[in-house]
């Protein structure tokens, strides 16, 4: 069986295109075809842009978004409103509490907070998003730094029991520690 797979090695001046249109591609899938469940780990995150709606190419994703930079708060919070329960797994970072208030506030705003859990582990180093059919694994935080300045590496697999294995070691994050 041949599953696709690729890495990615970023550079401030290389990369940057390829990574943006990734998890372009994997989130518009995502909205597209929401799934159960969905893990965002990163040590340090922000609001990144996942979606450049300003041309309009994806207005029939969401209707509600408007012409503009779709963020990570906005995918996820479109992604619970269609039935999704989103796990954030972060660290206690200051730099990560404007993320977390700002999905916080979209959250309250949609009552979808039963479908939010966010937890903090003050240790994480992991970063990956595990989206229904996506995983991408790799150095990369989820900020401005890790998409578009920092020398990252990340993999991107569609396999399912990279896909399974995986959502059996996020899950551990939703236990007690």
């Amino acid at each position: 069986m041949n599953v696709p797979y690729r890495r990615i090695f970023k550079t401030k001046t290389t990369g940057v295109a390829a990574i943006q249109e990734l998890m372009q591609t994997m989130f518009v899938a995502e909205v597209l075809q929401p799934g159960e469940e969905v893990w965002i780990v990163s040590p340090w995150i922000s609001n990144v842009v996942l979606i450049d709606n300003r041309s309009g190419n994806f207005d029939a994703l969401n209707p509600e978004w408007g012409r503009r930079e779709i963020r990570l708060a906005d995918v996820l919070v479109t992604l619970m409103g269609r039935g999704t329960k989103a796990h954030v797994v972060t660290r206690n970072e200051s730099s990560n509490d404007l993320f977390r208030t700002s999905l916080a506030e979209l959250v309250s705003e949609h009552d979808l907070e039963d479908s939010l859990t966010v937890r903090i582990y003050d240790q994480l180093h992991t970063k990956g998003v595990l989206l229904t059919r996506g995983l991408l694994l790799g150095s990369m935080n989820l900020t401005y730094n890790g998409m578009t300045i920092n020398d990252e590496w990340v993999e991107f697999s569609l396999d399912p029991s990279d896909l399974r294995r995986t959502r059996l070691e996020f899950a551990r994050y939703g236990e007690s520690r």
